[in-house]
């Protein structure tokens, strides 16, 4: 089933793949021959475990709308390989759309962290105002991060890969520990705690990542510049989960930053008087519910003057 590996091809072969399953389990040597595609380039897994899911949902789909008695013809295999391959070349919302209508959602409200175990043992953690979906079934494994930031500790699974979505890349692993940032007028952040993973762009762009690294993927970044991951700092990968224990850590980050970051918890807004100020640096470890008491700490080792009031908070030169 070798076709040159342009983004349509791989699709093609991936819904082909997913056809042959359909019909009867593989042979031996089927299943050598499909190993062997998949592990030649991280697109094919993706695209094979994305082509089973549509598989399976179109059969559900089926067997759901189909009239006992009903003189309609039946659709041919082959109207229904097509539109699994349609499905799986779209893109973006509508696939999501139409994958996970019947997913489970999971969200957390401002100011609250939350840890949820899954039905394959894997544990996601989601940090203050995050959403997941996720779906599984018996050929693969999905969780959407909608927006926020999620500590994914995949369940070794060899057998089901494990998708993550989120922004316009799809990442594929077998297990591991993933935290990944999908926040507000940033790019989306993700950072290889332990395990392997490889990252798709929506430009076929393939990302591995390896543990202890990081990546920052910009649109840029997603249309094919020169943005790599980075290893992390030793000691950075623990203060990048404080927020697990009600904690803010920051690390050379701007005061603008910062009070972004405490803007998604509860308590008064920070404000600055002027721009300068707000480009002003810190480090250090914070109550992520006191922003009072981070603006105190900051006005002391900055000597700036800190305001303080029921609704807002304001930093500015003393």
């Amino acid at each position: 089933m070798a076709e040159t590996d342009t983004a349509e091809a791989i699709d093609r072969q991936a819904a082909a793949w997913a056809a042959r399953l359909d019909r009867a389990p593989f042979t031996e040597a089927e299943q050598r021959a499909l190993d062997a595609w998949t592990a030649e380039d991280p697109r094919h897994l993706g695209a094979y475990a994305k082509a089973r899911a549509v598989a399976l949902h179109s059969r559900r789909a089926a067997a759901l709308t189909a009239a006992p008695k009903s003189d309609a013809p039946r659709p041919s295999r082959r109207l229904l390989l097509a539109a699994s391959l349609g499905a799986a070349s779209l893109g973006g919302v509508g696939f999501a759309a139409a994958y996970l209508r019947r997913s489970r959602r999971i969200e957390t409200a401002r100011g609250e962290v939350r840890s949820v175990t899954l039905d394959d043992g894997s544990i996601v953690s989601l940090n203050t105002l995050s959403r997941i979906d996720v779906r599984f079934n018996s050929d693969v494994r999905e969780v959407v991060l909608s927006f926020g930031e999620a500590l994914i500790d995949v369940a070794t699974r060899r057998d089901r890969p494990f998708l993550i979505r989120a922004a316009n890349a799809t990442m594929t692993t077998q297990g591991g520990a993933f935290l990944v940032k999908r926040l507000e007028a940033s790019p989306l952040q993700v950072t290889t705690l332990k395990g392997a993973l490889q990252l798709v762009s929506d430009q076929d762009r393939v990302i591995p990542l390896t543990a202890n690294q990081t990546l920052v993927l910009g649109d840029e970044a997603m249309a094919g510049s020169s943005s790599a991951p980075t290893l992390i700092e030793a000691g950075r990968a623990d203060s990048l989960l404080a927020w697990r224990d009600g904690k803010l850590a920051f690390h050379d980050d701007t005061l603008n930053v910062a009070a972004a970051q405490f803007s998604r918890f509860r308590g008064a807004p920070i404000q600055f008087g002027g721009a300068k100020v707000a480009q002003l640096r810190i480090t250090g470890l914070f109550e992520a519910n006191d922003p009072a008491g981070f603006a105190r700490a900051v006005a002391h080792s900055l000597n700036l003057r800190a305001e303080i009031g029921p609704k807002r908070i304001l930093l500015s030169q003393a």
